[in-house]
């Protein structure tokens, strides 16, 4: 493997987005300099995704379908964790947009920097744009950082130090799984470039506002546990929500020992 053919696993969670999820999976399929492996797991789609994505998959080897029961997000982006055979891993939910060139870009400088365990990106929220990525006049277009994997790029090897997501949030599980890290004070890489493209749309999940709420709540309370069952008392320090005008270092010391990237191995 050479550094101009990164092995990257992408594991879109889906259930119930045949509306969305051809446009979501050609996000991917257009990006350049990587050897692809997407992973779709249908979580129990009954209005014809999985059918959808069959039909790419059987045009397309770098796609595969998996198919389980209904047993919400988490699961099935454990599920695909475990399929996952790159060394480094992103996400896509079924409804949104990859932002061309992204995933290269992040995997470059995260395979330069073996102190950082994750490059993340900014999200545009909206709900009707054109061809050239623009918002439709009138429409909805809200740039933000703010709690997401799939603006993030990682090494397959921190799921296996931190483990995957908490099957038993339905909502949150992303928040869990960032707070993992922060508790272990690793180091990010805060990117003022767009990674993704959320759709707003009437059947989101954070649409719930209660259950979201409950959700990020008991995430925030296993954070707790965790920090007093380790005797931490320093507080968190978060990139969640900030505003970064420049590409920013943002997190614990760099690890200075030296290490091998995955690129060059």
């Amino acid at each position: 493997m050479t550094i101009d053919r990164p092995t990257v696993s992408i594991v879109m969670p889906a259930f119930n987005r045949a509306d969305y999820i051809a446009e979501a999976l050609q996000s991917l399929q257009a990006e350049p300099g990587i050897d692809a492996e997407i992973l779709v797991v249908d979580d129990g789609s009954t209005d014809g995704c999985d059918a959808i994505v069959a039909s790419i998959a059987a045009a397309d080897p770098r796609v595969r379908l998996i198919r389980q029961d209904h047993r919400g997000v988490s699961a099935a982006r454990n599920t695909g964790l475990r399929a996952a055979t790159g060394h480094f891993l992103t996400f896509l939910d079924s409804d949104d947009i990859s932002a061309p060139g992204r995933i290269l870009r992040q995997v470059t400088k995260l395979a330069a920097r073996p102190d950082l365990v994750a490059v993340i990106g900014q999200r545009i929220y909206f709900n009707a744009m054109n061809r050239d990525f623009e918002p439709e006049a009138g429409s909805l277009w809200q740039r933000t950082l703010d709690i997401c994997l799939a603006s993030a790029v990682f090494r397959r090897s921190t799921f296996d130090v931190f483990g995957g997501f908490d099957e038993a949030l339905t909502y949150g599980e992303d928040i869990d799984f960032y707070f993992r890290l922060f508790e272990a004070d690793c180091r990010f890489l805060i990117e003022i470039d767009t990674a993704i493209y959320y759709r707003r749309h009437a059947g989101n999940m954070t649409n719930d506002r209660d259950a979201m709420h409950r959700a990020c709540l008991r995430a925030y309370h296993n954070s707790m546990l965790r920090r007093r069952a380790t005797g931490r008392t320093r507080r968190l320090d978060l990139f969640f929500f900030r505003q970064f005008d420049q590409e920013t270092e943002f997190g614990g010391e760099p690890d200075t020992a030296p290490q091998s990237s995955p690129l060059n191995a």
